[in-house]
């Protein structure tokens, strides 16, 4: 029997392996298995190889990043959401693969519903950090309506007639700050 080779364990986004070392046509075809996508970066440094190693890029890019099949999307969002803030409200989370052309998600306050689209019309599947920064924003509008004591207010500052309020934006930025603190301190994305 062959050896195959694959990702021992998904690495918050990122793939635990060097791609300069794989046989990067095999690793698509798996990864194609999983309806995910294989994604070329280039290389932080342009340091050779070690001798021996085998070098397999594209044209044009460095080593291949994993790009997780959108089933993977909720799971991991909500366990870097809880990583920066515990909301005390629970809520649900639908991420839609339907193509859209200018929006990117929504809140459904009676509900408790958080939905972004992870598909553009034209581009096709949206980048993983800007499906993110849309699902802090969401996330936003939740705890502005259900704990804004965390934030340091009486009440939902919600007016009508406005998509967001000042505390929407406090609520925003703080976890944007956190979110980039956290990746700061784990030295790039994590």
């Amino acid at each position: 029997m062959p050896e195959r080779r694959r990702p021992s364990r998904p690495s918050r986004g990122r793939s635990p392996f060097d791609a300069s070392r794989e046989d990067l046509e095999h690793l698509a075809g798996y990864v194609r298995g999983f309806a995910g996508r294989l994604l070329a970066e280039p290389r932080p440094d342009s340091s050779p190889p070690a001798d021996g190693t085998r070098v397999a890029r594209s044209p044009g890019a460095g080593p291949a990043r994993y790009e997780p099949p959108a089933s993977a999307i909720g799971p991991l969002f909500l366990r870097r959401l809880d990583r920066i803030h515990s909301p005390r409200v629970d809520f649900d989370l639908d991420v839609n693969a339907r193509p859209t052309a200018r929006v990117l998600g929504g809140y459904y306050r009676r509900r408790r519903l958080v939905r972004i689209y992870s598909h553009d019309r034209e581009a096709g599947r949206r980048p993983l950090e800007e499906l993110f920064d849309t699902f802090l924003h969401e996330v936003a509008h939740h705890l502005e309506y259900t704990e804004p004591q965390s934030f340091h207010a009486k009440s939902c500052g919600r007016v009508p007639g406005r998509m967001h309020s000042e505390l929407f934006w406090r609520i925003l930025g703080e976890l944007k700050a956190r979110w980039a603190d956290l990746q700061r301190r784990a030295d790039g994305p994590i």
